[in-house]
């Protein structure tokens, strides 16, 4: 029998011997210890899984990163989709106001129109300069009678220039425009309060509109109507055409005596669309009616023999 010192000399030796054998030794040399591993293997496997599974109970893979990934994208659809909501939202809630607008506009005004949406393509800094200009033109439909109107049925200005392409449009709340007669109204019928509006002199550049009310008084109470901030107020001129009767012109801001009769009010409207002058799009308004009389007219002179001489 061997010595312990010879046994505890000799077996780091056969250690290090196997280790030279199997880094330098090629594969193929070593094929024969293959088995060896498997017999390990085998022995080991059922013993080292309890362990294994248990190690993974107590210290489980860090899947934080992954998560966190996760929930990052899943934050973003979310957000996304939030987004789009409410800009359906507003996009219906901007058809519904447009509806109302037009059944108003359907049951005061009943001249048939024709709408042509042209964007704005040389907006004013300011309302210091009162022209804005179109891309629609004579080629689609658009003349001088044309009304321009922003979203909402608001009022916009008045064509009063325009080529194939493109027109200028005066915006009606500008500096130097001229007064306009407007309607406050007063409930949801025809029945309002008449009015003289003016672009304010000590509000310049930011499209307020003032002016003197009519003096009513009710028949039954014999009390004053006066009008309220919040009640719309919409253009009933005879000087522009049939098309722009009943658009908005804006809301009552304000409403003061009138330093001149103290029997009467001076209200202040601002539109409903605040910088005015900035607006991206234009829905130019054209009547359809004077293009069909138009149209009828030199057709009869044509009939009969009428028009230039030859």
């Amino acid at each position: 029998m061997f010595s312990q010192a010879f046994t505890s000399r000799i077996l780091p030796i056969t250690v290090i011997l196997l280790v030279i054998f199997g880094v330098f030794i090629p594969v193929r040399y070593s094929e024969w210890a293959r088995p060896f591993g498997w017999l390990a293997t085998a022995l080991v496997a059922p013993v080292s899984h309890p362990f294994a599974a248990f190690s993974r109970w107590v210290a489980p893979a860090d899947r934080s990163q992954e998560a966190d990934q996760r929930i990052v994208e899943m934050t973003k659809r979310l957000e996304e989709a939030e987004r789009e909501l409410r800009r359906v939202q507003q996009e219906n809630k901007q058809l519904l106001k447009s509806l109302e607008e037009l059944n108003v506009l359907g049951g005061l005004n009943n001249a048939p129109v024709r709408q042509v949406f042209a964007p704005i393509f040389a907006s004013s800094s300011d309302l210091s300069s009162n022209i804005i200009r179109a891309r629609a033109g004579r080629s689609e439909g658009v003349d001088v009678n044309s009304v321009a109107t922003a979203s909402g049925m608001q009022l916009l200005g008045r064509i009063i220039a325009t080529d194939e392409r493109t027109s200028d449009i005066a915006l009606f709340n500008a500096k130097g425009a001229e007064p306009i007669n407007a309607m406050i109204m007063i409930d949801a019928s025809a029945n309002g309060l008449m009015c003289r509006l003016t672009p304010a002199a000590d509000g310049i550049g930011t499209g307020l509109l003032k002016g003197p009310v009519e003096d009513r008084r009710d028949p039954v109470t014999a009390g004053a109507i006066d009008p309220v901030v919040g009640q719309f107020v919409r253009l009933w001129d005879g000087r522009w055409p049939q098309s722009a009767q009943m658009l908005l012109v804006g809301k009552v801001i304000a409403v003061e005596p009138s330093p001149d009769s103290p029997l009467r009010k001076i209200v202040t409207v601002r539109p409903t669309i605040e910088r005015i002058e900035r607006v991206s799009e234009a829905v130019i308004r054209t009547t359809i009616r004077d293009e069909v009389d138009t149209t009828g007219d030199r057709a009869r002179d044509k009939a009969s023999g009428g028009g230039k001489p030859r």
